[in-house]
This record gives C-alpha cells, structure tokens and sequence, in this order.
C-alpha cells in the first residue's frame, strides 16, 4: 500500500511511504501478461511472490527475486532450480524514488523474454505513480478532515500543535460556512467537487465533507468578500436541495464559536425557508436558538396552550405586519372590529395582551414557527 504518515515535527509534515498491496502486485502482473503473453511474478522485498499469473507459485520463495530486491540487479536465471523455487526467466527490480518495492519476474527462455524487460518495468511504474496519485488525494483528504475536525470541535491540543506547525494559518481570522443537503440528494457529489474546487481556486485550505450531509468550509477574512460573492450562484445550482449557515468572524482558537453560530445559522435558514442565513443578522434567534428543546416546548405551552390554530395564525400575520390592526385585517380579509374583538379575545386567554410592547413580544416569540418545534 501507499501509506502516507503526518509528523507534527516540521512544516507541512507530510512525508511519504510506499509499500505493496498483494491486489495491487495482481493487477500488475495481469496488466503485464495481458501484453507480453509470458507468466508474470511480482516478489516482494523478502523473496516471497506475492502474485503471479500462475497461481501454485503465489506465496512461495523466490530466490533470484529475493537477490534482485536486496540488491538493485537485474537477475537472470538460465534454467529452472527447483530447489531454490526459481524457473528460468529475467527479474527486475522495481525502483521508485531510489526505493526497491519489489521485483517483476517474466518466466521463460531469458534470450527471448529479456527484450519485455523495459516494458514491464514501465507498465509497473504507470501503475504504482497512478496509485500513489489517488492515494495521496485520499490521505490530504483524510489529513485536511482531522485538521478541520480539531478546529471546529475544539481539541485544543491538536489546535495548538497546528499553530505552531503552521503559523500562517493561525495568523488569520476565520468564519465557518454549513452547507447541508436533504437525504437523497443525486448532486451530492457534484455539488462537494464543484466546492472542493472553489475552495483551492480561492486559496481556501481548511475544508471537509462531514458524513452524511454536511459540508464545512473555514474561510479566512482575506478570501470572505470573493466568497461571499458566490452565494448567488451556489443558491442558482443547488437550492432548495442545499441549506447554508454562515458564522460569525473569530480568531483561529475561537473557530469553533464560529462553527457553532453557523449551525444555528443553518437551523435558521431551515425555519424560515431560505437558502442562506448570516449569523451576524440573526441577533435575537441567537438567544432564541441557544434554549433546549425542552424549554422552548415549556415555554410555548405555558403562553400558548388556549389558543387555537386560528389564533396563533392571526398573532403570526399580526407581527408580520408591524402590529398593524388595518393591514392585518385586510390581509386576513376581516374587518377592523373583528380584528380588535380577536386580540382582545387573546389577551383573555393568555393574560398577554398582543397590542401592548411588553405583552407582544412573549407572544411572538411563542408564535414563532422554528421555536415552537
């Protein structure tokens, strides 16, 4: 396999290692025999074959191979040795970045399979860099998550020690972006390429997919206004599917405030039915939003529960008409009396009469359609 080890030592920390999967080594040799026509050994470092297009030598000990791989050289066996599980044949080492993976061994007469000995090596240097190339995508993926994860989560050990690998990124002011989509959403994975690659059009590193729905972008102040810009565009492609919560502005140790204000950001975009909600115009949701479920339900039952559908109904086209008799009355096609015999009737039930400030606003936050779920 590739595997790809973070150092927290020095900067950008990242270094590579490279070793062999026995699926991969088949798919090689496969590959291999499919074009030259000959029996094909892929042997690791050891001397043992770890695939081979003839199957009863997988698994056995190679010497010729076993010598390639310690020493660089290309092996050439003239005639079969059983002893030592070797058919004649050519051995070549496999070398990548001055590195001996293993060794490729084509089986015959060597005068005659000794002319494929630079196709096969190439035919293993196309699979192993494309490998590696898809290999490091996935690990800078998985290493980009973890960094993002610390962030938004607060593991204040890993949020230090990225600081100080990379002061460049703590130098900077954040604000987190929420992007949710509904279940069952068939441009989930063309909307996060679409984003993926904004992100590092615009410079923007710190970046992850959360399972199952979720994507989170931290987005440094010098890059905010070019962001922000594409709002409309993303709401043109993907909504009503995709919601977006914005966060406020905090500094690299806070990123996690700012993450937090932008999921009440996204619950707010959910409520009210738009595509996308700023935290910093929220102002009284933020108090609204930050109750337990189990209080905001208390609260609605303790104001609300004489009224009826019709009343609430009333209250909410009430408030969002400015407390307006006249307008509110023309809007719900009644007459002015009606209206004034209605919120008199309210004030009945509630003790809270809807016309005046004080009692107005407990009965529009009881009204309030989000914080009544």
């Amino acid at each position: 396999w590739f595997c790809r080890e973070i150092f927290s030592g020095g900067k950008g920390g990242i270094q590579v290692k490279v070793r062999i999967t026995d699926e991969l080594a088949q798919q090689i040799v496969d590959s291999a025999r499919a074009v030259v026509g000959w029996n094909i050994n892929f042997i690791d470092r050891h001397g043992r074959i770890m695939a081979s297009t003839d199957s009863g030598r997988i698994g056995t000990y190679h010497k010729a191979g076993h010598v390639a791989a310690r020493t660089g050289q290309v092996q050439t066996v003239q005639e079969d040795r059983l002893e030592d599980g070797v058919s004649r044949g050519v051995n070549y080492p496999i070398i990548m970045d001055h590195q001996v993976l293993g060794v490729i061994g084509i089986t015959g007469n060597p005068a005659v399979v000794g002319q494929y000995g630079f196709l096969l090596t190439k035919i293993c240097e196309v699979f192993l860099k494309e490998y590696r190339l898809s290999q490091e995508a996935f690990s800078e993926e998985a290493h980009r998550s973890r960094q993002v994860m610390a962030l938004i989560y607060r593991d204040e050990d890993t949020v230090q020690q990225l600081a100080e690998d990379q002061p460049e990124l703590a130098g900077s002011c954040y604000t987190a972006v929420v992007f949710r989509w509904h279940d069952g959403f068939r441009q989930a994975g063309a909307f996060r390429q679409k984003m993926a690659g904004f992100c590092q059009k615009l410079g923007v590193s710190l970046y992850t997919y959360v399972y199952p729905n979720t994507f989170v972008v931290l987005v440094p102040s010098r890059g905010y206004a070019e962001w922000d810009r594409k709002l409309p565009q993303w709401k043109e492609w993907f909504y009503p599917e995709i919601l977006a919560g914005i966060g406020t502005e905090e500094a690299f140790h806070r990123i996690y405030e700012s993450y937090r204000f932008a999921k009440m950001a996204l619950q707010a975009a959910g409520d009210r039915q738009v595509f996308c909600v700023h935290a910093d115009d929220m102002k009284l949701a933020f108090l609204l939003q930050s109750l337990d479920g189990a209080v905001r339900r208390r609260y609605c039952q303790d104001i609300c529960h004489l009224l009826t559908d019709s009343d609430i109904h009333l209250l909410q086209a009430y408030y969002q008409q400015d407390l307006s008799i006249q307008e509110t009355a023309r809007i719900l096609c009644i007459h002015k009396n009606t209206m004034q015999y209605r919120l008199k009737r309210i004030a009945g039930k509630t003790g809270l009469d809807p016309r005046v400030f004080c009692d107005a606003v407990p009965l529009y936050i009881a009204t309030l359609p989000w914080f009544r779920k």
